[in-house]
């Protein structure tokens, strides 16, 4: 299960909260979880670990210096 306060905070840091704006906060939160749980619901159960959404990023480092 998705930490409650994870998905408010991920939600209301995206552009969908602006179709958030104008509700009363219980049905900001009632969208809020509803939009998590299908979410969730939808995510394969590997990249949930702890009720946190995760998944592996590559990156590479260069480091450069002048003599």
């Amino acid at each position: 299960m998705v930490n409650r306060r994870d998905r408010h905070h991920s939600l209301t840091a995206m552009p969908i909260a602006a179709l958030l704006k104008d509700k009363g906060a219980p049905e900001r939160e009632r969208m809020i979880m509803s939009i998590a749980d299908d979410a969730a619901s939808r995510v394969d159960h590997s990249m949930l670990a702890g009720g946190k959404l995760t998944f592996p990023q590559q990156s590479f480092v260069v480091m450069a210096s002048l003599h």
